[in-house]
């Protein structure tokens, strides 16, 4: 939310009156968060970083500072802004006379040459301090001209009051320092001024939004509300395998895509009695007007094609009357497309690093392709591009907008927040030439399928454990809201371990394009086609296997007894459909492509929505067993080179393994909020991101990447992503006072627990 009050509108009166409203505003903050035994307050430690400092090592002054002296400005700069759990270790590290020396020789150069660049670059030599700490140092040596690299002031100065993801390096402190000394010159101020000015606007603004969002008082919410849901199902510790079990297949996730009605044991005939009991008639009702709505809204589909797609350009998100219309048409269709979300550039620099590093690492081939050889999974989760997409502000901002403008909670306590996405590390969909074009005879059945489990939407164990699906099972469909999140955290999508088998709450599934395709309804072989009816289509699938078609009459009634079947769901795959077992879906006609992509794009669709990336979505009939795919296919991924660099041979062809067959080029970039189990799957994934295996869901215990060349680490994420990155990756904790509402900051501490334990134990 952008500042009420403009740093290039501010009067002088007004910057006055701000300022002194700074000593109780920092009194606050110090009573509501007391210091452990030993330490001290923050009112205390703002004294001397603001008073004794100054007095001491300012212009003019002779004293130098010591380590001690370091030690309690970071002390200062820890309680008063983000909290940092090794920062304090890092810098104790420090030898103290190489510490005295260092501050000695960097306040030197700048006061002899006013090089705040290099003075900053000579503090960042000692462990432990950054440009923003280097930035506190010599900002306590001039407490006039120097500013101090805090959160609240570069959002004040550089982003309009709005809360823009931060990198801490050298170039944005340039920015926030010019900006810092023209206020200052403009108003005949201070730089330590403009610092606490903007301190108090950002946390005024916080704590307006703190306000808004807040829930009942602690008072009054009962103690089983408050009460931690207990995590689905126990995760290894960090000292034990990541991959939880070895029988996890060495693939993809398939559907079960057979023509045919498959038995399954006799409990799920008894779990549908369960299901179904008392309710008979009213879901009846409810099933004969399901098909009415589904038929009617076909219509729509099929005569609008691709255009019933909402589409929205990155630039237009923040613009409220873009943004409202765009989630109006996206809580409907369940699917978009945000446009360019990363640079064009961007995209295609991240294609060839993708190239570049699989012919690095051509001895260690690992890729499959989908029933027709003509779309590929790349079993890859650790390429530069991947991890710099993942970490990528663009990537994580748009993720917040769709899940924050999306999702809602009907519990006001639920722990789940959408202001903190999460990485979910998936691999690269790849479509060579043969798969844009098809000559295939065509079939009489269509086959597309649903992410997220198949029988576990039926089990009590599965979603049933958080009624997900409760009001479709009760008879009362139209009363189901496919975007409500608090019936999700519970649930267990993954009761059979399938690979691939998705065990986190993912808000979206999402693709980023890293090449142009072709997704026009003329196209014979989109990349993704989808059924664009969430609300609906969802209902169906879980309501068919009640009904059946009476030969006599040609209706459709209701099963008593109930048989085993769950149409398309079958233990360990994903849940298929297709138009001999949900002939209600017209698949053939609700199917439809979504809208070209070109690099940067990023399609996103909600995780019950049906799909396809199929080539030509057919069922052989005269199969009853889900296709295996083979593995170490070979394809290639064809780089589009600059237009201004034609010459350079070696930007032209990078291959997965070598052959000289073009590819298009897509990421998998789901979106995933933060959650109790969600932060129990990343501190898992962030092993496996560290030690080059494959990611948890995904299995196998190999060692995949491990020594893979150039395969990014955590700085490679620090480097794109900054703070929001690492944040996303699970490499550095949350800020608990980031949080809106109280619900949130319960989220984050609960994460901060899950992933750092020695959190409040650092100081």
């Amino acid at each position: 939310m952008p500042s009420a009050v403009s740093v290039d509108n501010i009067s002088a009166a007004e910057f006055a009156d701000w300022l002194g409203r700074y000593p109780s505003c920092i009194e606050a903050i110090s009573q509501s968060k007391p210091a452990k035994s030993g330490q001290k307050t923050l009112a205390e430690l703002d004294r001397y970083r603001y008073g004794e400092a100054v007095d001491a090592f300012g212009s003019g002054k002779k004293a130098s500072m010591t380590l001690d002296d370091v030690k309690t400005l970071v002390e200062w700069k820890l309680r008063h802004g983000k909290f940092r759990p090794t920062l304090m270790k890092l810098v104790s590290s420090n030898e103290p006379d190489t510490a005295k020396e260092t501050v000695q020789k960097a306040t030197k150069l700048y006061r002899d040459k006013s090089d705040v660049s290099g003075a900053l670059g000579i503090l960042t030599q000692l462990k432990g301090i950054g440009p923003a700490t280097a930035s506190l140092l010599l900002a306590v040596h001039d407490a006039e001209n120097v500013i101090f690299f805090a959160d609240e002031a570069f959002y004040w100065l550089c982003c309009g009051g709005s809360k823009a993801p931060i990198k801490y390096n050298l170039k944005e402190y340039i920015d926030l320092n010019e900006r810092g000394q023209a206020i200052s010159k403009r108003l005949g101020v201070k730089a330590v001024d403009v610092e606490r000015v903007a301190f108090v606007l950002m946390r005024q603004q916080t704590e307006t939004v703190s306000a808004i969002g807040r829930g009942k008082p602690d008072s009054e919410i009962s103690a089983s509300n408050t009460k931690q849901q207990p995590a689905k199902r126990k995760i290894p510790a960090d000292n034990s395998d990541i991959h939880v079990s070895s029988a996890r297949r060495d693939d993809e996730m398939h559907s079960f895509s057979s023509p045919d009605p498959i038995p399954l044991h006799h409990r799920f005939a008894v779990l549908k009695e369960r299901l179904t009991s008392g309710n008979e008639s009213s879901l009846a009702t409810s099933w004969r007007q399901l098909l009415r709505d589904i038929s009617d809204e076909i219509d729509i589909i099929s005569h609008t094609g691709s255009q019933i797609i909402p589409t929205i350009d990155f630039a237009d998100i923040t613009k409220p009357a873009c943004a409202a219309g765009f989630l109006t048409e996206l809580r409907q269709r369940g699917v978009a497309v945000i446009r360019n979300v990363v640079p064009r550039d961007t995209a295609l620099k991240w294609r060839k690093e993708a190239g570049d590093y699989v012919d690095q690492n051509s001895s260690y081939p690992k890729s499959f392709s989908t029933a027709d050889d003509h779309k590929q999974l790349c079993e890859l989760y650790w390429s530069p591009a991947q991890v710099e997409a993942r970490a990528h502000q663009n990537i994580l901002t748009a993720q917040k907008f769709a899940m924050g403008g999306m999702w809602k909670s009907k519990d006001p306590v639920a722990k789940v927040s959408t202001n903190f996405p999460i990485t979910y590390a998936d691999r690269i969909r790849t479509r060579t030439d043969s798969g844009r074009s098809n000559n295939s005879a065509p079939t009489t059945i269509t086959s597309a399928h649903v992410d997220g489990g198949s029988v576990e939407r039926w089990e009590n164990d599965g979603y049933g454990r958080a009624g997900t699906y409760r009001d479709i099972f009760q008879g009362h469909w139209e009363e189901y809201d496919p975007w409500e999140s608090s019936t999700r955290i519970g649930v267990t999508s993954d009761l059979y371990r399938g690979t691939g088998a998705c065990s986190i709450f993912r808000m979206f599934q999402g693709m980023l394009a890293l090449s142009h395709n072709d997704n026009s309804p003329s196209s014979s072989s989109p990349i993704l086609r989808v059924c664009p009816m969430p609300k609906l289509a969802t209902a169906y699938l879980l309501l068919r296997p009640f009904f059946s078609l009476c030969p006599k009459t040609g209706d459709w009634t209701f099963d008593s007894p109930q048989n085993s079947i769950l149409h398309g769901a079958v233990p360990g795959h994903a849940q298929a459909a297709n138009s001999a077992l949900h002939p209600h879906l017209q698949l053939n006609r609700s199917l439809v492509a979504i809208p070209h992509l070109k690099p940067g794009d990023y399609v996103i669709w909600h995780p019950d929505l049906v799909y396809t990336t199929t080539t030509d979505d057919a069922v052989d009939s005269s199969s009853s067993v889900p296709y295996e795919p083979p593995h170490h296919m070979n394809i290639s991924i064809k780089i589009e080179p600059d237009d201004d660099d034609d010459d350079n041979e070696d930007d032209k062809q990078r291959i997965i393994p070598p052959n000289n067959t073009s590819a298009e080029l897509y990421l998998y970039l789901p979106a995933c909020p933060l959650t109790q189990t969600n932060a129990l799957y990343l501190s898992q994934q962030r092993k496996a991101f560290l030690q080059g295996f494959p990611a948890p869901d995904f299995g196998g215990g190999r060692k995949a990447e491990s020594y893979h060349l150039n395969r990014p680490g955590a700085q490679g994420v620090s480097n794109t992503g900054g703070d929001g990155g690492l944040q996303a990756m699970g490499l550095l904790p949350w800020n608990e006072e980031d949080a809106d509402f109280d619900a949130e900051r319960e989220v984050l501490a609960i994460a901060n627990a899950i992933l750092f334990p020695d959190l409040y134990d650092m100081l």
